[in-house]
């Protein structure tokens, strides 16, 4: 059975921005309740010391935006540690599935809510992520892909299509509630002031702790 245009279109662009000495493997959903969702694990390479795990099939359905300006099709990413263990089905533990599970999550979001996700956009959580105090994820546009690749990583073309690719980035409820009153770019200024890395630390700095309103 062929792939749908989005699945060809993905892998194309991996094969445009990776080589044979790239390892790239594939988390497939074997069952979907609604389209099919793969997440791919790009280890670490020579002059990246970061695994990223990047969707494919949120594209398969055009987002509702408000404005014909805004991306339509979008996949997600999520930049971890290199030593983060999915080797030997450890991916299958709770503490290493979850950055997977918030991004299967989050692309089902649009579809089971009746909206659309974009830069700048937070989605709130029930529970703390896994082993974490994070309540919340923001979608952001990565400094280290546009710094660490040529072009334009992040937009994925095909004929008249733009798949938009946003990074997540895990936020603690006070982060959460500053960007709320003050916007992303004044949370953004805060990362920047505390050095924060797009690379996800689980027991990162809080930069909002102690900052009121």
């Amino acid at each position: 059975m062929a792939l749908p245009k989005h699945f060809e279109a993905i892998e194309d662009h991996l094969d445009k921005y990776f080589t044979e000495n790239d390892t790239i493997l594939v988390f497939d959903e074997i069952e979907s309740s609604d389209f099919h969702l793969d997440v791919y694990w790009i280890k670490p390479g020579e002059k990246r010391n970061y695994t990223v795990l990047l969707s494919n099939g949120i594209s398969g359905i055009p987002l509702k935006t408000p404005d014909k300006s805004l991306a339509k099709y979008i996949e997600l990413c999520i930049l971890l540690p290199p030593d983060w263990d999915f080797e030997n089905n450890n991916w299958r533990k709770p503490e290493n599935y979850w950055p997977i599970g918030l991004m299967k999550g989050l692309g089902r979001y649009p579809l089971e809510n009746g909206t659309w996700l974009g830069y700048g956009h937070t989605v709130q959580e029930i529970e703390p992520m896994t082993g974490t105090d994070f309540m919340a994820t923001l979608l952001l546009k990565s400094k280290t892909l546009y710094n660490d690749f040529p072009d334009d990583f992040q937009r994925i073309k095909y004929g008249k299509t733009v798949i938009e690719i946003f990074l997540l980035f895990p936020l603690y409820t006070e982060e959460l509630n500053y960007k709320k009153v003050n916007g992303t770019d004044k949370l953004l200024e805060l990362f920047e002031k505390e050095n924060i890395d797009e690379i996800l630390d689980v027991k990162r700095k809080n930069v909002c702790t102690n900052i009121l309103k």
